[in-house]
């Protein structure tokens, strides 16, 4: 693996946790306690953070840091579960959303 190799994982990685859960790249830079221009060099791959940076953004997406450089692959058989989670909190909280209007719209 290469260093070019790293990189890319990493920034692919931070951005596609960040998507998954939702989070814009304002409120990851936040969360990390970062700059947004610094979080955006990152996930274009143009910047390396410092560990400590690597810690704050891992803690951020509650992730292993070591998640942070983990292969295509690796990130698609491991999160699965967690996205599937994630996509059903979203539909039942759309469900009961959907159901509340009804019940409003309805009772009038």
């Amino acid at each position: 693996m290469t260093e070019k190799d790293i990189r890319e994982n990493l920034s692919r990685n931070i951005k596609t946790f960040r998507t998954f859960q939702n989070i814009s790249q304002a409120d990851l830079a936040e969360r990390a306690e970062i700059s947004i221009p610094f979080l955006s060099q990152i996930e274009c791959g143009n910047k390396f953070p410092s560990p400590t940076i690597l810690a704050r953004i891992s803690d951020a997406l509650e992730v292993k840091v070591s998640d942070l450089f983990s292969d295509k692959e690796s990130i698609k058989s491991e999160d699965c579960k967690f996205m599937i989670e994630a996509m059903k909190a979203i539909l039942n909280a759309q469900v009961k959303s959907f159901e509340s209007f009804c019940e409003n719209f309805f009772e009038k």
